[in-house]
């Protein structure tokens, strides 16, 4: 490969999750692009093909693999990387390979993944064809579609022979609660990070309750104040003591007292951890969960990348507008209103309301991330002079830690 084509070589990793019925996180759609020059590695002819050994070679990676346990990985592989030997070192019976439909040799190729113990998993395109044996998965492009057309299509696949169903490109919660009735079994898109339309915009008490209490925190304010706040719900006192005794099982002794608890804490890693509560305060359906997850990839991801290059002061910053981020989708209210109640410093809002301010560009790369959006990735990295491989390893060190919290 000439170096002036492997110098454009795109390899930023960009990652889609794939929710359950339930909103539970089931798997992940990896992909991975770059703008960095590559060495050709052996066996690869082509751009395409470099790249895919570069993600294979990262989801191959022993950490990551115990980060995602026994959750679903996709990946988007190009035709002739079907052949390269590096797939059997993937974890077998874990990784989904995407196969389109109108590919050729579609029979012979899914053969070749389900003796290597992959997954095929079928893109759907409209037309009529048939299904492979031991395909078990079909992925149905649920934007083409109005809600009787992919019921129709839906019964198809199924009459077709297909196991499992994922819906791709759900693009809000509405076309969710459409998919979730199809009993499709998996569904990828937007439409987690998306207020509901039509949804309930009034504050829950609970969630004011927090709020006020980040207020407090925020303004420094007295121990004995605060803690006459916490006194007031049982259940937010049960939950401190328990996260200050965890936090603080080191000491060999516990925390009693609300008062030793907030004294203990301090005000920032208190802001820091009512910032997280914001998302189990409320009613919750597993949604608020599913955020909460997101979320914490989200503010993991601008910490790792932003910490070292802000000043000291607004460093911390970073993570608690990462999860403050997904506010709006978890408030159902546009993102002024959600943040309205709370005393956020100018820098903050200006990330959330208007992408400016110092923590503008690592939002900005966060959600360009999720979203598929490589160009925007690209875009974003180059204008702040971000290498790919600062990217990539913020990105994997934040799934990482994050999947690490639930284990």
């Amino acid at each position: 490969m000439p170096p002036d084509e492997a110098a454009r070589l795109p390899s930023f990793l960009i990652r889609q999750p794939l929710l359950d019925a339930r909103y539970r996180v089931a798997g992940y759609e990896f992909s991975l692009r770059d703008r960095a020059p590559l060495e050709v590695l052996p066996g690869a002819t082509d751009l395409d093909q470099v790249r895919d050994e570069h993600l294979i070679a990262s989801v191959v990676d022993l950490e990551f693999q115990h980060a995602l346990g026994g959750r679903l990985t996709l990946l988007d592989l190009a035709p002739a990387t079907l052949d390269n030997p590096m797939l059997a070192q993937l974890p077998p019976g874990k990784v989904g390979v995407i196969l389109p439909v109108s590919m050729n040799d579609l029979e012979a190729r899914s053969a070749t993944l389900n003796g290597a113990k992959l997954l095929p998993v079928i893109d759907d395109d409209g037309s009529g064809w048939s299904l492979p044996p031991g395909c078990d998965f079909i992925r149905l492009d649920s934007g083409r579609h109005d809600a009787l057309a992919l019921g129709e299509r839906a019964g198809y696949l199924r009459r077709l022979g297909a196991r499992r169903l994922i819906a791709g490109n759900v693009g809000s919660e509405e076309a969710y609660e459409v998919c979730r009735k199809l009993a499709f079994d998996l569904y990828q898109g937007d439409f987690l990070t998306r207020p509901r339309a039509g949804g309930d915009h009034q504050l829950d008490s609970g969630v004011m309750q927090v709020m006020e209490l980040l207020n407090l925190a925020h303004e420094r304010a007295p121990i004995d104040k605060m803690e006459a706040i916490f006194k007031r719900d049982a259940a937010l006192s049960y939950r401190l003591l328990r996260y200050i005794n965890s936090a603080a099982n080191g000491l060999g002794r516990s925390i009693q007292s609300i008062g030793h608890a907030l004294v203990w804490l301090g005000y920032d890693p208190l802001y820091r951890w009512l910032t997280l509560l914001l998302f189990s305060a409320g009613k919750s359906d597993g949604r608020n969960d599913a955020l909460l997850r997101n979320a914490l990839v989200r503010a993991r991801f601008m910490e790792n990348l932003g910490m070292t290059r802000l000043a000291p002061d607004r460093g911390g910053g970073l993570f608690i507008v990462g999860i403050l981020s997904h506010l709006d989708a978890l408030l159902n209210l546009p993102m002024s209103q959600a943040i309205e109640p709370l005393s956020l410093p100018d820098s903050m809002r200006e990330a959330l309301l208007v992408g400016q301010g110092p923590y503008a560009p690592y939002l900005s790369l966060a959600k360009a991330c999720e979203h598929f959006d490589q160009e925007a990735v690209n875009a974003l990295a180059d204008a702040h002079g971000l290498s790919a491989d600062e990217v990539n390893l913020a990105h994997v060190n934040a799934l990482i830690w994050s999947e690490s919290l639930e284990s």
